[in-house]
């Protein structure tokens, strides 16, 4: 799941004063992270690793909205809605186990190129694109993260961030685990396609 550089900034009041990141997960050459903050049901996440794809091939499955069913983690469905120029729309909807409900997004994403072949991805929540409520999901009030691909010798370093907000109640073991399982299952799935080959067309 993108940021725009220098437009989409994360903004931390007094309130939400943010704790010293912590290493939550160490698994399959993937280091997982977390910021605590005061009043958010979910820590902020990094996930970090090295792939063995250039940058441009990482950055083409993060932007095949259709694959994102088949590495994101918990995503149930996906879809494009319009986009031009590096910047695109899209829904996603997020399963979540019972009785919890399913949560969706409609995202604003943008990409940068920026020097020596890195690639900066940046993703936000927005009500630009009216997407109407489904019933029995919880819409998510904030989803803002980025993919940063730098070129690390012969493949790509990897940095996913989320901060979300998922609106709702959600169980304290539900919080724990996604805070490990999100940016692993993501990055272990984004690794091995990318890896692979090229995303297939829609």
């Amino acid at each position: 799941m993108l940021r725009s550089l220098g437009i989409f900034a994360l903004l931390v009041t007094a309130t939400q004063a943010l704790a010293d990141p912590s290493v939550v997960l160490v698994k399959d050459g993937i280091t997982v992270e977390e910021e605590g903050a005061d009043g958010r049901s979910l820590p902020i996440l990094t996930g970090t690793t090295t792939m063995a794809a250039p940058p441009e091939q990482i950055a083409a499955w993060i932007g095949a909205t259709h694959t994102y069913t088949q590495w994101q983690h918990n995503c149930e469905e996906a879809r494009r809605i319009r986009g031009a120029d590096g910047t695109s729309y899209g829904y996603n909807r997020i399963g979540s186990p019972w009785p919890v409900s399913d949560r969706d997004v409609v995202l604003l994403s943008k990409r940068t190129d920026l020097e020596d072949g890195h690639i900066r991805i940046e993703f936000h929540d927005t009500t630009e694109a009216d997407v109407p409520a489904v019933s029995g999901v919880v819409r998510m009030p904030r989803l803002v993260g980025s993919y940063d691909l730098r070129p690390d010798g012969s493949g790509t370093r990897v940095v996913y961030t989320l901060d979300s907000d998922p609106g709702g109640r959600l169980p304290d073991w539900l919080v724990k685990q996604a805070s490990k399982d999100l940016p692993y299952h993501t990055l272990h799935n984004l690794r091995e396609r990318a890896e692979s080959g090229p995303p297939p067309a829609p």
